[in-house]
């Protein structure tokens, strides 16, 4: 259903209880203009822009996963060659724009960001000119680039996280996938950038390790 259906590639599945909880998350943060990037065909910004008319909402993607290929390993497009898999181009009212061009375009209060493909990207978006940049996406190096932890950040954990279902959700009754960072941008008054970094500090290590044993019993 998330990947071999005309309807696929299905990441985040924005549930009503969750995009409430992400409008409450990013209205703490004090912001009103959000740019999410990397949107694809902008399922996620348009369903928080019905539910929270109070956020302007832009979405923005390069259009890079077009083509299926693209975000397919060698090893998956052989694999692959011979099996209909849909694209993804960006959605009406997606506008087509690299994401580091869309925040000097747009200058927004906050980044969003959902499932990034592991690289440089999501530290690109921490450096760029924006207070915070709301990450969603998965742990064990599934999304993102959790070498970005050298920047100020917390997780975002409570109903955020609680209520986020996501294509790696089998059992979600028991547990989730989702994890929600906020990261401090450039523009903020506490941004900052550790220098040599090789990976998590060991307490971070802990506290994910923690979170993930909580889940698991639930």
């Amino acid at each position: 259903m998330c990947e071999f259906t005309p309807l696929g590639p299905l990441y985040l599945l924005p549930t009503k209880p969750f995009l409430r909880a992400l409008a409450r998350t990013i209205r703490a943060r004090g912001a009103r203009r959000v740019l999410e990037v990397a949107a694809g065909d902008g399922h996620l910004g348009a369903a928080l822009a019905d539910i929270a008319p109070d956020l302007e909402v832009q979405r923005t993607d390069s259009g890079a996963w077009e083509e299926p290929s693209a975000r397919m390993s060698a090893k998956e497009r052989r694999a692959l060659r011979r099996v209909p898999i849909a694209g993804l181009p960006p959605g009406p009212g997606v506008e087509r724009l690299e994401a580091r061009e869309a925040i000097v375009k747009h200058r927004p209060d906050l980044v969003l960001a959902s499932w990034l493909p592991p690289g440089p990207l999501l530290a690109d978006l921490v450096r760029a000119s924006v207070r915070h940049v709301l990450e969603i996406g998965a742990g064990s190096g599934i999304t993102g680039d959790i070498g970005c932890w050298r920047f100020p950040h917390e997780f975002c954990e409570g109903p955020i996280e609680d209520l986020a279902r996501c294509r790696l959700d089998d059992r979600p009754a028991k547990a989730t996938h989702t994890r929600v960072t906020l990261y401090l941008g450039a523009l903020h008054e506490q941004f900052a950038e550790e220098r040599g970094y090789r990976g998590a500090w060991p307490s971070e290590h802990a506290a994910l390790a923690a979170k993930t044993s909580r889940r698991s019993s639930r």
